[in-house]
């Protein structure tokens, strides 16, 4: 058998070739010649999904949120319940509820022109009439309870007079202070 005369050079040089490594610079060239490594694309791919997942998440949150409680608000009202609303004390209750929070509500439009000159009474007010109201739902709580009984009825009636009390005599003393305070010419007071 005839050998090459390249095969044999290379045979015996075998030991010359192992020990030689080519530049830096061209193991670069040849890097930058490879494919993109599919590593980046899949870590790139993950980024996107966690946030479609996240945003699929809460999209499916929001709506059963909402079909559960659009389920509490079809659902039939027990026997008491049902007897409750159907009471004319009740509905008798509910339109003098709608004629106090109108008077509250013109009442306090009214008192807010004054707010500009006296702030810190409107947040005392605001103060007060938030235990006020805290205290017409717990009477609410208990009407539902007993049902429809007159003395919470009316307990429930006077806690709006007393709120249009309260305002009227705000009111009151504020338009006496503005006609007072334009007669008299202020006086400044150094302290």
């Amino acid at each position: 058998m005839k050998t090459d005369k390249l095969e044999q050079f290379i045979k015996e040089n075998t030991e010359a070739f192992d020990s030689m490594e080519p530049p830096t610079m061209v193991w670069e060239a040849i890097e930058k010649g490879l494919p993109k490594s599919k590593k980046a694309k899949v870590s790139q791919l993950w980024a996107y999904s966690w946030k479609v997942a996240a945003a699929v998440l809460i999209f499916t949150s929001a709506w059963l949120l909402n079909d559960y409680t659009d389920y509490k608000k079809a659902q039939p009202k027990t026997a008491s319940a049902q007897a409750v609303d159907s009471s004319p004390v009740l509905n008798e209750l509910m339109d003098a509820e709608a004629y106090y929070t109108s008077q509250i509500s013109n009442k306090q439009m009214e008192l807010a022109t004054y707010a500009k000159l006296h702030p810190e009474i409107i947040e005392d007010l605001k103060k007060e009439f938030e235990a006020m109201d805290k205290d017409k739902n717990q009477l609410k709580k208990d009407l539902a309870e007993s049902n429809a009984n007159e003395k919470v009825i009316e307990a429930i009636i006077l806690s709006y007079r007393v709120k249009i009390e309260i305002l009227d005599q705000m009111l009151t003393e504020l338009r006496g202070s503005k006609s007072g305070n334009a007669r008299q010419k202020p006086t400044e007071t150094n302290l």
